[in-house]
This record gives structure tokens, sequence and C-alpha cells, in this order.
């Protein structure tokens, strides 16, 4: 008998997943056993570093959604010093561009979410990981609000982004109500169209 048949061991699963397990690891061309082998490695590990499983999941989903939208990581510092050099020589072409990148995010929310109720489900993966001190999503029926603390250094930063804010929510239909920006500190109220 060889040494990795002695080393085996059976676990017990829900049904669902084994099924689910079965499939993936046809679809893959693997056996049960390697594929949930890799998986139960993977995530233990993760789990030993400090990860709890809710985060890899968060983890994972936030990184499917930097690939698909190309997102390039940049030193916040750096992002807030390009971005306020270049307010102060041309205010109407950064908040163009943010207005662009509102738009165009407004565009994936709908493509792949349908909408942006259905896309609110990710502000707990993005409040984390987003470069800001406090984020948060409140919505009802018909009014959003949208609080941010720490995002940006200086103003400049801080309009940028409220551009960005303001044309995406214009572009999944809401009205921007009010906008208050300070060094740190965005607030958006939009109501729905």
């Amino acid at each position: 008998m060889s040494q990795q048949k002695k080393d085996r061991v059976n676990i017990a699963v829900a049904k669902d997943v084994a099924e689910r397990l079965a499939a993936v690891a046809e679809s893959l061309g693997m056996t049960q056993y390697a594929l949930a082998n890799q998986i139960l490695a993977t995530g233990l590990e993760l789990v030993q570093q400090g990860f709890k499983v809710q985060q890899i999941r968060e983890i994972a989903e936030f990184y499917k959604v930097m690939v698909e939208l190309e997102v390039v990581p940049v030193p916040g510092r750096l992002l807030d010093k390009m971005v306020a050099d270049m307010y102060k020589e041309s205010p109407e072409v950064v908040e163009k561009a943010w207005c662009e990148a509102g738009k165009m995010l407004a565009s994936y929310i709908k493509a792949v979410y349908g909408g942006l109720d259905s896309a609110l489900s990710l502000v707990p993966y993005f409040s984390k990981v987003i470069p800001a001190k406090r984020f948060d999503v409140k919505a009802s029926e018909d009014e959003l609000v949208v609080d941010a603390v720490g995002v940006g250094y200086g103003v400049e930063s801080v309009k940028a982004t409220a551009a960005g804010a303001r044309c995406l929510l214009e572009e999944v239909g809401y009205e921007v109500k009010e906008v208050i920006t300070a060094p740190g500190i965005l607030r958006v109220k939009a109501a729905k169209k």
C-alpha cells in the first residue's frame, strides 16, 4: 500500500458541499481528493496566519472586483499628492477624470450586479480595504447617504472623490442632493430619481 493511501482520512461534509466539490473537481480535471486537499491546505494556512473565514471571502471578492476593474494599487499619500498637484493646475480636468471613473464603476455595477441595491452588499468588503478610516453607506427605499472619514489628506482629493461619487450615483439612478467636503471628510446625500 502506498504512503499516500495510508495517510488519507475521511471527513464528513454537507451533501451539497460534496456535490459542488465533485462538480468543480470534474470541471477542473482534478480528483475530489486533490481539490479538497488544496482548498483545505490553503484555507488552513490563511486561518493560521490570523485571517477569519469571512475575511478570506471578503479578500477574494475584493480581489475579483479589482482585477475586473483593472485597479492598480498606489500608495495613498502618492495618489493624494498627485491629485492635489493636478487639482491646483486644473480642477475641471481632475473632476472630469474622477467623474468618468465613477461612471465606469456605475457601468460595472449595473453589468455585474444589476444595480446599486445589489452592489451594496459589497460595502462591508470595501469599507475594510479602501483608504478611509470610516466608510459607511446607509440606504433606504428612496435615499442614500455616504459618509467617509479619512478619504484623502487634502480637500482636493476629497473634491475629486466627491465628483466620482456624484457621477456614479447619477449613473445608477440617484439625484445628488447634498455634498459636504472638508479635508479628509466626505458626505453625500442622494435621492432615487
